[in-house]
């Protein structure tokens, strides 16, 4: 796989981007060997791209900021999309998502179980009242 930018500030700041993302995940997740391969080998292409001396008079982390993730911040540029749509979701994405998809089941179970409750609440009402009127009826028939 080729990767290439564009030799301006936009380029280098994109390649820098994709080089921090590509770091992060090599970092943090464990990952197959062939896409772990794929990986270094994106990285180190990016590393050449940075390291061309074009670049030099572009100050280095002056941007840094730009690498930290936020949780409450979306990172959906072309490239960390492109690279999650490659390598697929992370291992911590999957566990997240089937906690997600337990709460959701026991949120569902809670709600049938609360509107059960209530059937058989308003169930036991109409037969209170139905005994309720009955004993009123015994009552007033034998007086």
């Amino acid at each position: 796989m080729k990767i290439e930018f564009e030799t301006d500030i936009n380029g280098y700041q994109e390649a820098r981007k994709f080089k921090s993302l590509v770091d992060s995940i090599l970092k943090h997740e464990k990952l197959d060997p062939s896409l772990n391969s794929l990986a270094s080998s994106i990285q180190l292409q990016l590393q050449e791209f940075l390291s061309n001396p074009e670049f030099s008079n572009f100050k280095d982390g002056a941007d840094d900021e730009l690498f930290t993730s936020s949780h409450n911040e979306p990172e959906h540029s072309g490239f960390v999309k492109a690279f999650r749509d490659l390598m697929g979701p992370s291992k911590r994405e999957i566990e997240l998502s089937k906690q997600r998809q337990a709460l959701i089941e026991r949120a569902e179970h809670a709600e049938i179980s609360a509107f059960e409750s209530l059937a058989e609440t308003a169930e036991i009402g109409r037969e209170r009242d139905e005994l309720r009127a009955k004993l009123k009826q015994l009552e007033n028939g034998t007086d």
